[in-house]
């Protein structure tokens, strides 16, 4: 049998080799992953159109709209003088107030006035009449005559226009949308006691701060309706409001007017769609959304040239429906990493594929 002494050093030797097996094979395994080369896959940067374009829904709205309600009138209801669905002309009557003081004041002054100009005419008679010698008699007659005319024109003026302060007028000639003599939506809550809108009819959209900064007057708009399948309408911006309200969750919205082109039939407050086109940019170089790799705040590609990769920042522009405008950093014919790795390196040997 061996001794204690020859076993231990038995056992020491085998410790040694296994130590050296492991580290070569470590050696062999760490050179191996050094040296391996990566297979991306790379893209064509090649130049197209882009159109930057905004979408929508909206409603339907009259281009003009009065709104009578309880709270504005200056006293109580007494009728209408339309009905709903009637055509009106400017200035026609639409609401009657309680006026039975005005209209008698009114006729008793239409009556004193009708008076003071018999007694003047009369008094013009007797005047025109009477012999030259008389007539420095008669005169101051027919000036207090005059003046009496004078006073009862003016009562008669002040009490037309207390009269007509009780007629709700049209602003506009338009259609009696609706009428609702109790003031009261079904709900309870307080609703409109008559509506008037104009013949014309316009769609109403609220577009995000961003979309609104890059829309301008006169661009135009495609309109499309769901209750109006296979119909197409082309509109143009009449109005970019110059402030931005918030909407419910709270991030800034802008009004934007378009117009309703000839043949528009859709019905005031329904819903329709809207697509804009606010800007295009023709034959620029884009990229694939997957190419990019974000630095910050920034972005870069890595670009593939003689086997290697290279990392290089860019500015990009307006984007389409997979790619992106680059504006800077790229030009057509290069060829980027789509979809890098996430431990692709500048300088890195790689294979590359299509």
């Amino acid at each position: 049998m061996r001794s204690v002494k020859e076993q231990s050093r038995s056992r020491r030797w085998w410790i040694l080799g296994i130590t050296v097996v492991v580290a070569v094979v470590i050696a062999v395994v760490w050179l191996w992953l050094a040296n391996r080369v990566a297979t991306v896959q790379v893209t064509t940067v090649r130049t197209q159109t882009l159109k930057n374009q905004v979408f929508t829904s909206g409603t339907v709205r009259p281009t003009e709209r009065q709104v009578i309600d309880y709270t504005s009138l200056p006293q109580p209801f007494s009728q209408f003088d339309v009905a709903p669905g009637a055509q009106v002309a400017k200035g026609q009557t639409l609401i009657t107030l309680q006026n039975a003081p005005q209209k008698s004041a009114l006729q008793s002054a239409q009556q004193a006035y009708s008076a003071a100009e018999r007694t003047y005419s009369q008094a013009q008679a007797q005047y025109s009449a009477a012999p030259v010698t008389l007539q420095p008699q008669l005169y101051p007659a027919l000036m207090n005559a005059q003046a009496a005319v004078g006073q009862a024109k003016a009562q008669l003026a002040n009490a037309q226009m207390a009269y007509t302060a009780t007629l709700i007028t049209a602003n506009f000639a338009g259609k009696v949308l609706m009428e609702n003599p109790m003031g009261v939506a079904p709900g309870g809550s307080s609703a409109p006691l008559l509506e008037l809108v104009g013949s014309q009819s316009q769609v109403l959209v609220y577009v995000s701060e961003v979309d609104a900064v890059r829309l301008r007057t006169g661009m135009k708009a495609t309109i499309t309706s769901d209750a109006y399948p296979n119909k197409t309408w082309t509109g143009h911006i009449t109005l970019v409001a110059p402030y931005a309200e918030q909407s419910t969750s709270g991030s800034g919205q802008v009004e934007v007017d378009i117009s309703a082109p000839t043949g528009f039939n859709v019905p005031l407050g329904y819903a329709v769609n809207v697509q804009i086109v606010s800007q295009t940019h023709r034959n620029v170089p884009v990229v694939p959304y997957n190419a990019l790799v974000q630095e910050g705040a920034n972005y870069a590609v890595f670009v593939y040239q003689n086997g290697r990769v290279e990392s290089r920042p860019v500015t990009l522009g307006i984007t389409g429906a997979s790619v992106v405008e680059v504006t800077k950093g790229l030009t057509a014919g290069m060829q980027v990493v789509d979809n890098p790795p996430a431990n692709l390196q500048t300088g890195q040997v790689v294979r590359a594929h299509d």
